[in-house]
C-alpha cells in the first residue's frame, strides 16, 4: 500500500530574497534545503513588491529549477525596517499549515526533518543570546503591557547570570497554525506604534516574537541550537551535527569549513562553478538597491531613519 503527502501534509519553508547580496545567499538556502530537507518540502521566498522587478532572471531561473515560489509582499513598517519583511512573509497565506520560516543568510549541511521542531500549539526557536534586547525581567513587563498582555511568570536563565522571561531567536521559527503569523504581524506593528519601549531597532521582530506567542495562546518551545548555530568556531563535524548554520554574511562563509560544502551545493544545483563564481556574477551583473540590508548604502537608507525615530539598541551583534 502506497501513501501521498498533499501539500497540505508538507512543511512550508518561508524566507526573504531581494536584489544584490540576498539573491547569492537565497539560492544557497534553497538549494541546501532540497538537498537535505527529506521531507516534503515547499519553499516560499518574498521580495518587497517595489524590488521584485530588480531580481536577476538567473535567479528567477534558479528558482523555477529548485521549484521555489515567489511572491511580492508590501510592508508598513513605520520606519524602513528589512529585518521585519519577513513577518509579512509569514502572514502571507499558504495552503500548508506547517510553517518554518527561515533567515536568508542559513545554510543547511545535513539531512533532518524540519518537521521534528514542530510540535502542535507551540511556536519553536532556539534561545536567544544575551546580546538581545530586554536585559531585565521589567522591560518584558513593560513591552508586554505597552501590548496591553499580562506578562507571563515563566522566566529563562542563560549561563552568564541572565534573567528574563523567555525569548527565541527569529531566525528559526517553526509553528503550526497560520493564524500565529498574523498575530505576531499585528504584534510588532502595535510596539513600534505604541513607541512605550525603546531600542526596538533592530530586534522588534525578536521582542515582538514571544509576545506573539503568549497573546495567540501557544507555548513557547526551545529547541536544540543544532537548527539555528550562530557565529563561527565551527569544527569539521558540523556537517554531521548541526542542522542549519546561521552564517549572517557571505564574506564569513570562505573562512567556515563549510565553505566546500556550500561550494558543492551551488554547483550541484545551479550552473555556477562555486559560490565565488556566484557572487562575482552578481557583483557584476545583479542589481543592489540601497534599501536592503547587506547591500552598499543601507546604513544611510535604513539606519538613519530608524534613528530618527528611536534610540539605537546597544548592540551591533546579530543573533
Amino acid at each position: 500500500m502506497t501513501s501521498s503527502v498533499t501539500e497540505f501534509d508538507a512543511v512550508a519553508t518561508v524566507f526573504m530574497t531581494e536584489p544584490g547580496s540576498y539573491e547569492v545567499m537565497g539560492i544557497l538556502l534553497a538549494a541546501s534545503l532540497r538537498a537535505f530537507s527529506y521531507e516534503p518540502t515547499s519553499i516560499y521566498t518574498y521580495c518587497r513588491a517595489h524590488l521584485i522587478d530588480q531580481l536577476h532572471p538567473k535567479t528567477l531561473e534558479i528558482f523555477d529549477e529548485l521549484d521555489v515560489k515567489l511572491a511580492p509582499i508590501s510592508p508598513e513598517f513605520d520606519a524602513p525596517y528589512p529585518q521585519g519583511n519577513k513577518l509579512y512573509a509569514c502572514a502571507e497565506k499558504r495552503p500548508e499549515r506547517k510553517t518554518v520560516l527561515l533567515d536568508t543568510d542559513m545554510l543547511f549541511l545535513q539531512p533532518c526533518l524540519l518537521s521534528d521542531t514542530i510540535k502542535p500549539g507551540c511556536v519553536s526557536g532556539r534561545r536567544t543570546s544575551d546580546w538581545m534586547w530586554g536585559k531585565t525581567v521589567d522591560e518584558w513587563k513593560a513591552a508586554y503591557a505597552s501590548v496591553g498582555v499580562e506578562a507571563p511568570k515563566h522566566r529563562l536563565a542563560r549561563q552568564s547570570g541572565s534573567y528574563v522571561m523567555p525569548t527565541i531567536s527569529a531566525g528559526f521559527v517553526a509553528y503550526d497554525d497560520p493564524k500565529f503569523a498574523s498575530t505576531w504581524l499585528d504584534t510588532a506593528l502595535q510596539l513600534e506604534k505604541n513607541r512605550e519601549i525603546s531600542g526596538i531597532y533592530p530586534t522588534l521582530d525578536q521582542i515582538s516574537l514571544p509576545i506573539a506567542c503568549y497573546r495567540a495562546g501557544f507555548v513557547l518551545n526551545l529547541i536544540d541550537r543544532k537548527w539555528n548555530r550562530a557565529g563561527g568556531n565551527l569544527g569539521p563535524a558540523a556537517v554531521e551535527n548541526i542542522n542549519a548554520y546561521h552564517y549572517q554574511t557571505l564574506r564569513k562563509l570562505p573562512e567556515s569549513p563549510v565553505f566546500w560544502l556550500a561550494n558543492e551545493l551551488i554547483a550541484d544545483f545551479t550552473d555556477f562553478e562555486d559560490l565565488p563564481d556566484a557572487a562575482q556574477f552578481y557583483s557584476d551583473e545583479g542589481n543592489w538597491p540601497s534599501d536592503v540590508l547587506k547591500n552598499p548604502g543601507a546604513t544611510t537608507s535604513i539606519h538613519a531613519p530608524q534613528l530618527a525615530v528611536d534610540v539605537p539598541h546597544n548592540s551591533n551583534e546579530s543573533d
